[in-house]
């Protein structure tokens, strides 16, 4: 009997389909969603970077400005219950970058605001502050033992469309601890005081936990 040549070439095209779907799913459950230990600095006045990705805006915002500036209602919202004038660090992450979040500063968590929002590319740049502020987002906030206040801000992208936090309301927290994770390439915020000054540059690449974004003043 002869073989038929249609047959053999859906065969291995099935079998050629199966190994790259387990490939895939392999790079992002070893890969993708790998959570290395991290080298934490032990400088007194250190804040440390949320996320793992480049720096795309370092920029001091002030109440009034916000009130005043086209498009930055939302940023005036994201930073009310911080300051009444800082900074806002945003950090693009690609799939190559870790995408859990981790404590930039020894205090506890106050909250999250968890906004519904669009799932635009979040690797395309629209405004000055570095994020998508139309997109979906978790806006989390903490309290240092000083009293100072700041926010870790989760926005999901096209792809990222799932936002995770492992926290909970005052809860205390450790420079360095993992609070949470963002699937596939997205953005992550950093809403400062200002009693803090940046301490990177654009077009840096940072690593959660162990990069020094900002020093208090």
């Amino acid at each position: 009997m002869k073989k038929n040549p249609s047959l053999s070439l859906l065969k291995r095209l099935s079998i050629g389909f199966l190994v790259l779907v387990m490939a895939l799913l392999a790079y992002y459950h070893f890969w993708f969603l790998r959570l290395p230990d991290r080298a934490l600095p032990t400088e007194p006045k250190a804040i440390l970077s949320p996320a793992n990705g480049e720096v795309v805006a370092i920029l001091h915002w002030t109440k009034d400005s916000l009130a005043w500036e086209k498009d930055a209602g939302v940023v005036q919202v994201m930073t009310s219950d911080v300051d009444s004038s800082g900074w806002l660090i945003a950090i693009e992450m690609d799939v190559t970058n870790v995408h859990y979040q981790r404590v930039p500063l020894a205090g506890r968590f106050l909250k999250n605001e968890y906004v519904k929002g669009r799932f635009n590319n979040a690797l395309v740049q629209t405004n000055r502050f570095g994020l998508r502020l139309e997109n979906e987002r978790n806006d989390m906030l903490f309290e240092t033992e000083s009293g100072m206040k700041y926010k870790v801000v989760q926005v999901a992208g096209l792809v990222a469309r799932r936002i995770e936090d492992f926290v909970e309301p005052q809860q205390a927290v450790k420079a360095g601890d993992v609070i949470g994770l963002i699937k596939l390439g997205s953005q992550v915020g950093l809403v400062l005081p200002e009693n803090t000054i940046p301490n990177v540059q654009l077009g840096q690449i940072v690593v959660d936990g162990e990069t020094v974004i900002a020093k208090l003043k």
